[in-house]
């Protein structure tokens, strides 16, 4: 039973991680980014806008709900800034409770990471992991440890990286910011604070998906990672737990409307229940389905 409900806290992290980075909008423009590091690469779509606000959405394992998460994007000046918190609800938390929360900000004009801050509680276990870019092209992570109070591990890890590389909260900065057409691919580098992994996107073409009772067109794009790193050595089985499928709205918003992950040990999904825009913010793709809603889903 342990050993299961271990493999579910991965799902619930990996799946959860992808979903809190694909609410950051990008702006891509020609500031030059400091030494060292890349600018984002040219797929971005420069006329694209985020819609600023909460999203939320629910997570379900085979057809059950286990879970609620919610997004906030904001932003001040040329930082697009995200918050976010997830948690189980009360029946999976009788024998399973898990809370995450943290946030990120990203420049809006270059697509540059500045930090990034996880912070996660499964039963008596608390992890927090903070992620800073620094303009030379060097990566700093702190990532701490304790149970129940009691600390068990503290470890500064320095990465130094000339490629464009970002950390997993602002890699969707990248996908939501294309305005895909099927075929079409992009691939990343990402550093998660342990360890760094290319990842690969595809788009195999556009589907139709239900999201709170009405269907929207949506871009389904493969992702696929790969490990970078020499240390610790993988099974296949770990391998796949990073592949997803991501639905991508085929509208003006390109809101990421659904997750999809299936694993052995079963069907994980994360589906958006609603949208509610931040006052007085501009909100692109205002006319498509499902941009105004604001009432539907369970409030956590």
């Amino acid at each position: 039973m342990r050993g299961k409900t271990k493999r579910r806290h991965i799902l619930i992290f990996s799946a959860l991680i992808a979903i809190l980075s694909g609410f950051s909008g990008v702006s891509h423009g020609a500031v030059e980014p400091g030494a060292g590091r890349k600018a984002s690469p040219l797929l971005v779509d420069s006329e694209f806008r985020p819609r600023l606000g909460t999203y939320h959405y629910s997570f379900e394992f085979n057809g059950l709900n286990i879970g609620t998460g919610q997004v906030v994007l904001g932003q001040k000046g040329n930082l697009y800034e995200i918050q976010f918190r997830a948690r189980t609800n009360r029946t999976i938390d009788r024998f399973y409770k898990a809370r995450f929360s943290g946030g990120n900000i990203t420049r809006s004009d270059s697509l540059l990471p500045v930090s990034t801050r996880i912070l996660s509680r499964v039963r008596s276990t608390s992890k927090d992991t903070a992620i800073h870019f620094r303009d030379d092209g060097t990566i700093t992570s702190v990532r701490t440890e304790s149970e129940k109070g009691e600390p068990l591990e503290n470890k500064v890890k320095e990465v130094e990286t000339s490629d464009f590389t970002m950390d997993p909260l602002s890699v969707i900065h990248l996908i939501r910011g294309i305005d895909w057409k099927p075929g079409m691919e992009q691939r990343v580098r990402i550093f998660s604070g342990k360890s760094r992994y290319e990842s690969h996107f595809i788009c195999t073409g556009e589907k139709v998906v239900e999201i709170g009772g009405q269907k929207r067109k949506a871009w389904e794009i493969i992702q696929q990672a790969v490990k970078l790193d020499d240390e610790g050595r993988e099974t296949e089985e770990e391998k796949k737990e990073r592949d997803l499928k991501i639905y991508l709205s085929a509208d003006q918003a390109r809101d990421v409307l659904k997750i999809d992950s299936r694993r052995i040990m079963g069907h994980f999904l994360v589906q958006l229940e609603r949208f509610e825009p931040a006052a007085g913010s501009a909100r692109p793709g205002a006319g498509h389905p499902g941009a105004n809603e604001t009432a539907r889903g369970n409030r956590s």
